[in-house]
């Protein structure tokens, strides 16, 4: 059978990371410049519109319509024109040379120089005055006030079907941004010179983008290189802390369970014991549930060899309690000998709880024999279910002992006030008979190796613990 290829989790891991990072990088660096591009655009058209409504507001419009009307007059009087897409050829200087009265007039130089003044203060490319002829798809120059070869002359026309055009509904022509090559990034806009209610002609405003453009540009290229350094560093943590919290404790589980029987000779091993993960996530569980299996399996090889050397000595000798059907006074010494030895390999997180049943003398003498064995096997049934992490033992008539480890002796304090909580309603469950309202107290102690050298020295103070407990609820009946 072909061996399948084997890909690291750290591999795997890895890659995904990366792709989530670039993916997640791709997004915002899209999302911030697509963003950063509206805001501008944005800007931009509104200062182009807001302008073209200030110039209109600005401008003699009798002068204007007096004006509009000698360049109009020209233009009506042509029986062809020609458009400025032909501008430099013979027809279109012909043509041009019928408006050079226009360029000559006063009243022609006199707005002129109004609108260069108002191009200088604002700093816009052009300020230009064109009358539209909507219908015919005609836009003819006015009057231009930019400087040079980019100066348009009077009665040059411009037609294109692409744009927006007036027309008597709607004669405010809203800002946009166009990328020509001729005229690079441009941001036009038009505002209607009206004069008894009646538009006259338009005064358009051009801002040149390009060097916005090119700044956007520059921005985008550092945006790139930014993101670019912080996707690397994020994955770079990102990798460190996966490494820490995940690959290696995974390793180190792996490596342990690989080479848990070549850890020593003997039947008991505390291989999962040693390691110490303080992830508390699944991890920190899955280690958790392999110590807990490595004390069931310690725990099972315990009670084999406990029950060979039991049999040993004698063939009468059981560890089950007969009533309970769960493990009994000798079952529990031979546990506290693996405990002693545990203790001596250095291995001493445990703890001892000491139950004892309450009542029981009075129940026996009050209801009989069987009736109080109905009370301790009701008691050994809600110490089990509690504590279902543990070992119980039966180590006397009405007392039970619990050996804590791992998840029962982490959590003891919350199980006891589960048990203690649980006997308090079966106290108060007035559908229960006498007998099986049952009573018992409780008490721990744990290894503590400032004052314990034994296992004897934790189950001394675990039954100390457990007689104040009944000393406790004994005043408080009789309260």
């Amino acid at each position: 059978m072909k061996k399948k290829s084997f890909i690291s989790l750290k591999t795997k891991l890895t890659l995904s990371l990366i792709a989530i990072c670039l993916i997640i990088g791709s997004i915002a660096f899209f999302t911030v410049g697509r963003l950063a591009t509206d805001i501008i655009d944005k800007e931009y058209e509104d200062k182009a519109e807001q302008l073209a409504a200030a110039m209109a507001q600005t401008l003699d419009t009798d002068e204007i319509e007096e004006l509009t009307n000698k360049v109009m007059d020209i233009y009506y009087d042509q029986d062809t024109v020609v458009f400025s897409s032909d501008w430099g050829s013979d027809a279109w200087n012909k043509y041009q040379a019928k408006y050079s009265s226009i360029e000559s007039d006063p009243l022609y130089r006199k707005i002129q120089d109004e609108l260069r003044v108002y191009q200088d203060i604002y700093h816009v490319d052009c300020i230009y005055v064109t009358r539209y002829k909507t219908e015919i798809r005609h836009a003819v120059y006015i009057v231009d006030g930019a400087y040079d070869d980019d100066n348009c002359p009077p009665g040059c026309i411009d037609s294109f079907e692409d744009g927006l055009w007036p027309d008597d509904e709607n004669p405010i022509i809203p800002a946009t941004l166009t990328n020509e090559e001729v005229y690079g990034w441009l941001v036009s806009s038009s505002y209607p010179l009206i004069k008894d209610g009646k538009v006259i002609s338009h005064v358009c405003i051009d801002i040149s983008m390009d060097d916005i453009k090119a700044k956007e540009k520059r921005y985008m290229i550092f945006i790139t290189a930014a993101m670019v350094i912080l996707t690397t560093l994020m994955i770079l943590a990102s990798l460190r802390y996966f490494n820490k919290t995940i690959i290696y404790p995974i390793k180190e589980l792996s490596d342990t369970a690989k080479n848990y029987c070549q850890e020593n000779n003997d039947a008991i091993h505390h291989a999962f014991e040693k390691i110490n993960i303080l992830n508390n996530d699944e991890i920190g569980d899955l280690l958790s549930s392999m110590k807990q299996m490595e004390a069931d399996m310690n725990a099972n090889i315990n009670t084999l060899i406990n029950t060979q050397v039991a049999l040993q000595k004698s063939q009468e000798l059981a560890n089950k309690d007969s009533l309970t059907g769960i493990r009994n006074k000798t079952a529990y010494d031979a546990m506290a000998v693996t405990l002693q030895k545990d203790l001596e390999d250095g291995f001493n997180e445990f703890g001892l709880a000491m139950i004892d049943l309450n009542f029981l003398k009075k129940t026996n003498d009050t209801y009989g024999h069987e009736k109080g064995n109905i009370s301790i096997r009701r008691l050994c049934m809600l110490v089990c279910e509690v504590f279902e992490h543990s070992p119980v033992f039966r180590i006397g008539g009405d007392e039970f002992i619990v050996v804590l480890k791992f998840r029962d002796y982490k959590n003891v304090d919350n199980l006891i006030t589960d048990f203690n909580n649980r006997l308090e309603a079966v106290k108060n469950d007035d559908t229960l008979n006498p007998w099986e309202q049952i009573s018992a107290a409780i008490g721990y102690a744990k290894f503590d190796k400032t004052i314990d050298k034994t296992v004897e020295d934790v189950f001394k103070r675990a039954d100390k613990a457990m007689y104040e407990r009944k000393t406790s609820m004994k005043a408080a009946r009789t309260d």
